[in-house]
């Protein structure tokens, strides 16, 4: 038998040692896997680079939580593995037993929600998830919108109290401080550290990963070591919520640096990267994905989330560019072509509720707001500018007005946003990113109380990259099993 020593550094890092000269490189191109923005990359250009990135180096340097793929590449009857811990690290714990729909049944529901004053039942989607969770300390769950991510973290953080704090990290300010509501609503206590706030001392922190980050930026919302070790000390946990946003560099730091002695770390979200390099990257810091789901149309057909339909608006136009950033500014600037847009959006509004417009161009919002308005619609143009307790305050309105209009820039308003009463998305020439694309519907899915149903309108030419992205965004309403129709217009102009 050869000896497989494996040292653990911490819940992230480890270093595999003992190895065949044989399965050593087996595991190692194995587990290399290809960038694809490498070839915007000057390195890979000049060909110094070939655009991998090594998730197992030949020193045995790896992560934890790719050790079981890494033994699936191997002959383990040939080993005899040695583990070796270091003293450091905060010990896993045992949560305890399996939880029930009762579990929060000692709260009732806020005002505000169509269930206020009766008592926290859970759902079954909601219990399998949380026990799937209580069983796999480091996971991602996949759970479209409208599955209760918000609820299941406040009973994970109640499974967790006993043991330590917890960290619920965000992407961005208006989920920072909608989710860090919710949870006080749901009886945990919450305090935001960052946006300006330095609540340390709760038993859960929300925060958002550019906090985190911060202290090597030094912006004005930088967190000092000191007030990092403050967020830190004490926490057994940490909860991602909207985790496809966290396959960048600097997400990663978050939790193989500063949460790296952590063992508990649950990763929840309704799109699953599909990009190898992106769910690897969530996979080493997080773990991986969990057996149990959650899928939209699972909670549509119990009528958990509202219906839809998306009408392709498909404007014909034989404009032909060089380029996608050539072909970008026309279509983000024509002002025939937005005149028509702002008609057909202000009809929507007119006759069809609340309705909520993403772009991803400051000039499109900007000129959609003030030929709105030139048509009798009260529309507001929300960016990263506007601050994120005004724009919370806008999103709040949703609740009590009808014909509300918010045009926004989808990077602050695609995700994770909670507005109930939202009839109708505009999509303004929206890109072929899978993600952005179903969180953005999923903004429009959630039920309220005179709301069952949500129409997506996806707004496009027959430019050519404009109809390659259409055509990418066709395959994800497909896979989704979301109904659409194309309507294609000639005379626009």
């Amino acid at each position: 038998m050869v000896k497989l020593t494996i040292r653990y550094r911490d819940w992230v890092h480890c270093q595999v040692s003992g190895l065949t000269t044989d399965d050593l490189h087996n595991v190692y191109n194995g587990l290399r896997i290809f960038n694809p923005t490498a070839r915007f990359q000057p390195l890979y250009k000049l060909g110094r680079w070939d655009g991998y990135i090594n998730f197992f180096g030949l020193t045995g340097v790896t992560y934890t939580n790719l050790l079981p793929e890494l033994f699936s590449k191997i002959n383990l009857n040939q080993y005899e593995i040695e583990e070796i811990f270091p003293e450091d690290v905060l010990e896993d714990p045992d949560l305890g037993e399996n939880i029930d729909e009762n579990y929060m049944s000692d709260l009732t529901w806020y005002e505000g929600h169509r269930l206020a004053g009766q008592p926290i039942i859970l759902e079954e989607h909601q219990v399998r998830c949380i026990n799937a969770m209580i069983y796999q300390h480091r996971g991602l769950l996949e759970a479209a919108t409208g599955a209760g991510k918000t609820l299941l973290s406040a009973a994970l953080c109640r499974k967790v109290k006993p043991f330590g704090k917890v960290v619920l990290i965000v992407n961005g300010k208006d989920l920072c401080f909608q989710t860090a509501d919710e949870l006080k609503k749901f009886g945990c206590d919450t305090g935001v550290v960052g946006c300006g706030l330095r609540e340390f001392g709760h038993d859960v922190s929300v925060c958002t990963w550019q906090t985190i980050n911060s202290i090597s930026k030094r912006s004005t919302d930088s967190l000092t070591k000191q007030e990092l070790e403050t967020l830190v000390d004490g926490v057994i946990a940490m909860i991602f919520d909207e985790v496809h946003c966290c396959k960048g560099n600097e997400v990663k730091k978050v939790a193989e640096q500063v949460f790296n002695k952590v063992p508990i770390r649950w990763g929840l979200t309704g799109t699953i990267p599909k990009q190898k390099i992106d769910y690897y990257n969530l996979v080493t810091a997080i773990g991986p994905i969990l057996d149990e789901n959650v899928q939209a149309k699972e909670l549509q057909d119990k009528g958990f989330l509202s219906n839809c339909q998306v009408n392709c608006i498909r404007l014909k136009d034989d404009y032909k560019f060089f380029n996608w950033d050539d072909e970008k500014d026309y279509l983000a600037s024509n002002k025939d072509r937005l005149a028509f847009m702002a008609s057909l959006i202000a009809g929507i509004v007119q006759q069809q509720k609340n309705t909520l417009v993403l772009t991803d161009r400051i000039v499109t919002g900007e000129t959609l707001d003030e030929m709105l308005h030139e048509r009798g619609i009260d529309s507001i143009f929300l960016q990263g500018s506007v601050k994120s307790t005004k724009r919370f305050e806008e999103y709040k309105k949703f609740a009590d007005e009808d014909n509300k209009c918010v045009i926004a820039i989808d990077k602050i308003a695609s995700t994770g946003l909670n507005i109930p009463r939202l009839f109708n998305i505009v999509f303004i020439d929206y890109g072929k990113a899978f993600t952005k694309t179903i969180q953005s519907i999923g903004r429009g899915l959630r039920r309220a109380s005179d709301k069952d149903f949500v129409t997506i309108y996806d707004i496009s030419s027959t430019t050519k990259y404009s109809r390659e992205h259409f055509n990418n965004r066709i395959h994800y309403y497909e896979d989704a099993q979301y109904p659409y129709q194309i309507m294609n217009i000639d005379k626009w102009k």
